[in-house]
């Protein structure tokens, strides 16, 4: 289900029962390693919750071409898989720090069990104690986004960027 952070405490009232797991990332391309990862994730509870980063933060970070794939399409693309319980889109500041206010409140209101993620993550491993933190390899199922990018432009010939 497509949510936000307004959402939350409401997320974890529904499911009191059962252990809620926090991700996040970006999802750009989406490919067999985000299936794995998310495969991965889903291993460590009942319900999983995707932070996912928006359209301003993923150019933020990878630069203005990226993302590929606009974020309510990355979202619905998201939404449909089983795995994924709820996904809502990281409202957090731009900033350099490593931490935003926004994520302690995020943890506030959703109180995951566990945050699980592919490397320690500055803007909650300080807010979590180890037990609620977990990290999983990045899958060998598939490279990266940017890799299946750089493998496309590779292969595309001055006839087809000239079309």
């Amino acid at each position: 289900m497509i949510t936000d952070i307004n959402s939350l405490a409401g997320i974890r009232k529904q499911h009191q029962d059962k252990k809620i797991i926090l991700t996040s990332g970006t999802f750009d391309l989406f490919h067999a390693g985000h299936l794995a990862y998310l495969q991965g994730v889903k291993s460590y509870g009942d319900i999983v919750v995707v932070m996912m980063s928006g359209d301003a933060r993923v150019r933020a970070r990878k630069g203005p071409t990226r993302p590929i794939v606009p974020e309510n399409e990355r979202m619905q693309i998201l939404d449909a898989l089983k795995i994924v319980d709820y996904v809502f889109i990281d409202p957090s500041r731009l900033s350099p720090e490593a931490t935003d206010p926004v994520h302690a409140q995020i943890l506030a209101q959703l109180r995951p069990d566990m945050y699980v993620t592919d490397g320690p993550d500055p803007r909650f491993w300080d807010l979590l104690e180890p037990s609620q933190r977990a990290v999983l390899p990045r899958s060998k199922v598939t490279t990266s986004t940017t890799d299946i990018i750089k493998r496309i432009a590779g292969t595309v010939s001055k006839e087809d960027k000239d079309a």
